[in-house]
């Protein structure tokens, strides 16, 4: 029972590709940057260009970053040298099931993915793993990969780093990259830890991930991964309720070696379905069915309010009203108005992290970052008629294969007497 309660009460580390300590009766390492290694040392093998499914154990959480990042063996003992060296920031993970908790605690394994299933849309995030590509210009070697990430209400960072044999690589590629860690897509808002805290003095590493130069992380997430077998959940053990967990039909009882969880594949291992928004389902992020989110066209809904709010104006942002002309990026304007209380919507294209915002308050933003909802500031109630009111904001958003974007100076601007 004490091993038992030891692993229930543990918290999350890296278990696809194993890590360094593969015993599932580990706890978290809060120390850094690595955790010391276990009885047996596992190295897993991969080429330049392949996909690799990392994912990490649940422990009954919900919520949350992981910051992954790559460096040599023999660097990996530096902090620092993991910061400069970022690979992906992605969601930890929330169980999104009808009736389960988006926060705080769920039961483990919570929504993760089963072995033989991954990750194949970069908006699907919040499923306890992702994908990340191999570069394609590392030297011949073996590498130490990265997990950094706080789940839920917890205010520490966990770590844990697995080996990685890399070969096939173009030394020669040019692969300098500027900008920040990628902004992770679709997680829910409110954890203890902001994402700002994962960012901070951290960049990409300089990788290619184009056989001909820096292209993008995430461009053939249906690339099926080298280990797609892997099963990040390990074991019921570390269920707060391990006999539910066992009964359950979600396969975890087929898990023989929860040092290295695998699962027996039928058949060829394919990715699923492309997102669809026209299967009469609310799936893949869509507001609504078929409609919004990052993936579909924008939802107009009928007005369900009383009669006293009407769509008053509808307006359409294009590149020009972007700081960068060439920035492919556009976003459409819902205006509203009930009494005394305008609001307005932006369905935008791609995930837009606003950092601030003037003339106005965020009333809600949905987890994909990409339909953000704004309202009036005390002094907005009270203007005269025929003045004019600047809705704006400074954001950046994600441009593929890019450093981030920035976005500046964008507003919408009315007068409002055309509101009344």
């Amino acid at each position: 029972m004490a091993g038992l309660l030891s692993a229930v009460t543990a918290h999350s580390w890296m278990s696809c590709p194993p890590s360094f300590d593969t015993s599932p009766g580990r706890g978290g390492n809060t120390v850094g940057p690595c955790e010391r290694d276990g009885k047996k040392k596992i190295v897993t093998t991969v080429k330049a260009g392949d996909r690799l499914k990392v994912g990490w154990t649940s422990n009954n959480h919900a919520g949350g970053w992981v910051r992954l990042s790559l460096v040599p063996e023999g660097q990996h003992k530096v902090y620092e040298h993991f910061e400069q060296n970022v690979l992906k920031v992605v969601c930890y993970g929330h169980d999104e099931r009808r009736g389960k908790t988006s926060y705080g605690d769920c039961v483990h394994p919570c929504n993760a993915r089963k072995g033989c299933e991954y990750m194949a849309n970069k908006y699907d995030g919040n499923r306890y793993d992702t994908t990340i590509k191999i570069p394609y210009n590392l030297p011949e070697g073996v590498y130490v990969l990265q997990y950094m990430s706080a789940m839920s209400a917890h205010k520490t960072f966990y770590y844990s780093c697995a080996r990685i044999k890399i070969s096939g690589g173009k030394p020669s590629l040019p692969c300098k990259r500027t900008g920040l860690a990628p902004v992770a897509y679709g997680c829910m808002k409110g954890m203890a830890i902001p994402l700002s805290k994962y960012e901070k003095d951290t960049k990409m590493g300089n990788f290619c991930f184009s056989p001909s130069g820096l292209g993008d992380q995430d461009a053939d997430m249906r690339k099926v991964p080298v280990n797609a077998d892997c099963d990040p959940r390990i074991t019921c053990q570390l269920s707060v309720q391990y006999k539910r967990c066992m009964e359950a039909d979600n396969k975890m009882k087929d898990i023989t070696n929860a040092s290295d969880p695998k699962q027996v594949c039928s058949g060829d291992v394919r990715p699923p379905p492309e997102p669809t928004c026209t299967d009469g389902k609310k799936n893949n992020g869509e507001q609504m069915v078929d409609c919004g989110g990052p993936n579909c066209d924008a939802c107009y809904e009928e007005p369900t309010e009383p009669v006293d709010e009407r769509i008053y104006s509808s307006l359409d942002f294009t590149q020009k009203d972007w700081i960068d002309g060439n920035i492919n990026l556009r976003a459409s304007v819902t205006i509203k108005k009930k009494a005394n209380d305008w609001r307005y919507t932006m369905f935008f294209t791609k995930p837009v992290d606003i950092r601030s915002h003037w003339g106005c308050k965020v009333i809600s933003v949905n987890e994909f970052q990409t339909i953000w909802t704004f309202g009036p500031m005390p002094w907005t109630k009270k203007v005269k008629p025929g003045q004019k009111i600047n809705l704006g904001f400074n954001g950046r958003f994600e441009s593929d294969g890019e450093a981030p974007q920035t976005v500046t100076k964008s507003f919408v601007e009315y007068k409002p007497d055309e509101l009344e």
